[in-house]
């Protein structure tokens, strides 16, 4: 990723030279200038894309003015908007297919022997920065060349544009069942596909635990907990997860892997993590349902625990940050757990049934829908991501575990205070880069002893920071 794009005021400041690129293109196509009929039928674009995607810019804009910024805006910038992300999908794959001689890869900076890298060592050189954020020329006086070099960038904003108002069919059916062993080796990580340098060593931490003699005996599984960065496409699928998914080729029949869909897979539609990852890469070929379609829910079970990964990303409100459970997950959910009450339930998910810290919001609908399974106490732990942390809950909702892992990919700084009310334990160990601190990226290792769990969090260093007991009840 490079280091502009993850900052707002410059991804607005490009946006709003696609826009006017989108303006600029409508009216060469109205003029039937010859170079401007060829880029849309190229791009397989139609004129009345153009116009829904400089629609969906002005109001994302307009969204964008509207709000206060975040903390983390001017340094690194994941914005929760479809239409925002996909802009930066557009200007990342601009750069490194159309200008790769102007993007920089700078050495690690940093204090101390390890030189860490807090966000990402590639920018866009001074030229091709000024040539994306700079003020769009007023109309009619853009140079024939940057006209054409927008005018591409735009076309691939406007791609993903109709993919996100067009999104993939939902598969209601869930995934055949699986069974694992008793004594099984589950890894958990969440919000990770950002590849970024640290997201990657988030990767070799995880791959070191799937190595570990001591889990030579043990059958092994991987879950991702959703979002691949910055919208969900089959090229970010690839360059950010599957080329450092910690489960190799070879192993595909051997370790099992799982992802959870989530609002960044779908800011494009879902059609990547439908059709792409959970299709195309035989190592999620667990995704299936018993007609061989990629489902986005699925179960793994042993003789004393159910876990159940559910879908919260194709269903959410951007306006309200509201999330649900689509199609028919709901009784699902309940009929499994009503189905083996010798088992103790587990839920995964991208999204958070609730949250103590400011500005994270919108797990009602989830809560209502599962309100049977939660008041029979079916649930005995949740792990979610979606805020980028590490934080462990007191028991709520009648969940005697509820856990949020979303620290596995996005740069974040340490949090200060006191911790938040209802939050027992917030992993708050990092370095620091100049004057702020950054927090360690982790993931979680759920080694499963008939009816214990034994639970390890472990950082991007491969250290185990905090570790728990969740006993079968």
């Amino acid at each position: 990723m490079l280091a502009q794009l993850l900052k707002r005021d410059f991804v607005l400041k490009s946006l709003e030279k696609l826009n006017g690129g989108i303006r600029e293109q409508a009216a060469g196509y109205v003029k039937a200038d010859p170079d401007i009929r060829e880029l849309l039928e190229q791009s397989g674009l139609a004129i009345d894309d153009l116009h829904d995607t400089r629609n969906e810019f002005e109001a994302a804009i307009a969204r964008d003015a509207a709000r206060a910024p975040a903390e983390l805006d001017d340094a690194v910038f994941f914005p929760r908007d479809a239409v925002v992300s996909l802009a930066q999908s557009a200007l990342q794959q601009f750069c490194e297919e159309k200008k790769a001689a102007s993007v920089i890869q700078n050495a690690a900076r940093g204090f101390g022997p390890a030189q860490r890298i807090p966000v990402t060592d590639m920018e866009m050189d001074p030229a091709l920065a000024s040539l994306l954020s700079g003020a769009p020329p007023q109309r009619g006086l853009w140079q024939r060349y940057e006209l054409l070099d927008i005018g591409w960038a735009s076309c691939l904003a406007a791609i993903g544009v109709r993919s996100w108002r067009k999104r993939h069919p939902f598969n209601d059916q869930p995934a055949q069942p699986v069974t694992i062993g008793n004594r099984a080796r589950v890894i958990l990580l969440s919000d990770w596909a950002s590849g970024l340098p640290r997201a990657r060593k988030i990767g070799e931490a995880v791959r070191a635990v799937l190595d570990d003699p001591e889990a030579a005996s043990r059958d092994k599984h991987v879950i991702h907990l959703g979002d691949a960065y910055y919208s969900g496409l089959p090229r970010e699928y690839e360059n950010n997860f599957l080329k450092y998914w910690p489960v190799k080729m070879s192993e595909a029949g051997v370790i099992s892997s799982w992802a959870l869909n989530a609002n960044h897979d779908m800011y494009s539609g879902g059609w990547g993590y439908f059709d792409y990852l959970l299709r195309d890469d035989r190592r999620f070929h667990g995704h299936l349902d018993r007609e061989g379609a990629p489902s986005s829910f699925f179960s793994l079970e042993n003789d004393n625990w159910l876990i159940l990964g559910l879908d919260t990303g194709y269903h959410e409100n951007l306006i309200f940050d509201a999330h649900d459970l689509y199609g028919g997950q709901e009784s699902w959910v309940a009929e499994r757990l009503a189905g083996a009450p010798e088992k103790n339930g587990i839920l995964l998910s991208h999204h958070q049934p609730f949250s103590a810290y400011p500005g994270e919001s919108g797990g009602q609908l989830l809560l209502d829908k599962l309100k049977g399974p939660l008041s029979a106490e079916r649930v005995r732990a949740w792990f979610w991501g979606h805020e980028h942390r590490c934080a462990l809950y007191e028991p709520r909702e009648k969940i005697e575990f509820p856990r949020c892992i979303g620290h596995g990919g996005i740069p974040f700084y340490v949090a200060k205070g006191d911790l938040p009310q209802g939050v027992i334990y917030e992993y708050r160990q990092g370095f620091q880069e100049l004057l702020e601190s950054w927090n360690y990226f982790g993931f979680v290792v759920m080694d499963f002893a008939e009816k214990v769990i034994n639970v390890s969090y472990i950082n991007e260093r491969g250290t185990k920071h905090q570790t728990e007991v969740i006993p079968w009840k």
